[in-house]
């Protein structure tokens, strides 16, 4: 029986030896022999765009165009015409914020994207993962808020949009008190107009009224 015994475990780890080494664990015990698979390092999930891909289409798209449009701008004979490079420029100009936005968006992502690989380390102190994941909920806020921006930013514009405006601002009932709510209420007008560099001419006022241009 012991030479049965001696003649079975010989073949068994004679088997084993012949195995390509790191491809199979081997454990002996008094009476069996069990046989494990190394367990596979796992490789961390690949980090998906957080918008829909309809979006990171058209967004890539409009990039394109706006890249195509500036080369153009450049162009001898596209700025000898008057006409068509104002036309390109106003072009440019209303790509350059959806385009500056989505590159803010993929950097963005790309951050988040490191950050949660950093995250998976093993060796990382416990200050060091609070840290970590308080950036990552940071940047997932700052991503999420890109990408409602840039739905807005892709609505279609209204022909209007460029266009001048009359703004008339009348007093109500109230006496003096809404003759001065309604200056404020210019004054406001004015400043915003100001920060945003548009142009503004009163054209007519009064000490109840004031009508202004923008």
């Amino acid at each position: 029986m012991n030479g049965i015994t001696t003649s079975c475990t010989a073949r068994i780890l004679c088997s084993l030896n012949q195995l390509p080494p790191g491809n199979l664990l081997c454990s002996r015990s008094r009476r069996s022999f069990v046989i494990a698979r190394p367990r596979l390092a796992l490789r961390a999930p690949r980090i998906i765009c957080m918008a829909e891909s309809y979006l990171i289409t058209k967004l890539e798209s409009a990039e394109k165009t706006w890249k195509e449009l500036s080369v153009r701008l450049a162009d001898p004979d596209v700025v000898s015409n008057p006409g068509e490079y104002q036309k390109l420029a106003q072009s440019v100009a209303e790509l350059d914020e959806v385009v500056s936005t989505f590159r803010r968006f993929k950097d963005c992502e790309k951050q988040l994207e490191e950050t949660k690989a950093l995250a998976k380390e093993e060796s990382i102190e416990e200050d060091m993962a609070e840290m970590i994941q308080s950036e990552i909920s940071s940047l997932s806020s700052q991503l999420q808020e890109l990408e409602e921006k840039l739905k807005v930013l892709l609505l279609p514009s209204d022909p209007l949009d460029a266009r001048n405006i009359m703004l008339e601002v009348r007093a109500g009932t109230g006496g003096d008190e809404a003759g001065l709510w309604a200056g404020d209420l210019v004054r406001m007008y004015q400043k915003y107009s100001e920060q945003n560099s548009w142009k503004y001419t009163p054209v007519s006022s009064s000490e109840v009224c004031l009508v202004t241009a923008i």
